[in-house]
């Protein structure tokens, strides 16, 4: 089994130096017809300079051509192979086991950044009031009495 993944890893590499190719092949195509144009538009160039620009462009036109008609029968195999190896993992997977860890994740996600809403933060509000009110109370009952000097009518004891 190994065999054929390398076998495919490689062909993938392969198809893939044929897809950059073809770019750059498209972009030189692209600016030998911009200077066929430009040439065109030259009064002082000669019709035989344009038509050999022309001819350049057309020759890699035809490369281009060759490159497609390359591409489209490699990558029907590619793509069977791809198909295939889907397939595969439709069959060999446990579907139950996949969802129950999507929804775990979802939960987990859920739960982690949930946003406060109006009642949540209302709520988020009042638990801190009361927390503050209990801790006032608290620190209310741990006072001691402490000798001022002055009896509860403001007159100095004795």
């Amino acid at each position: 089994m190994e065999s054929y993944r390398e076998l495919f890893d490689a062909y993938f590499i392969e198809v893939n130096n044929i897809a950059d190719l073809l770019s750059k092949y498209v972009n030189s195509y692209r600016l030998l017809i911009g200077t066929a144009g430009e040439l065109n538009g030259i009064a002082l160039a000669r019709k035989k300079e344009v038509r050999a620009a022309i001819d350049r462009a057309n020759q890699l036109g035809e490369i281009i051509d060759v490159l497609l008609d390359a591409i489209q029968s490699i990558e029907i195999c590619y793509l069977n192979y791809i198909m295939l190896k889907a397939d595969l993992i439709a069959v060999k997977t446990q579907k139950n086991v996949i969802l129950t860890e999507v929804d775990n994740e979802l939960l987990f996600q859920n739960s982690s950044k949930r946003p406060l809403g109006n009642n949540d933060r209302r709520e988020s509000r009042r638990e801190d009031r009361n927390e503050d009110d209990a801790s006032e109370n608290d620190n209310d009952d741990n006072l001691e009495e402490i000798d001022t000097g002055f009896d509860d009518e403001g007159d100095e004891t004795e």
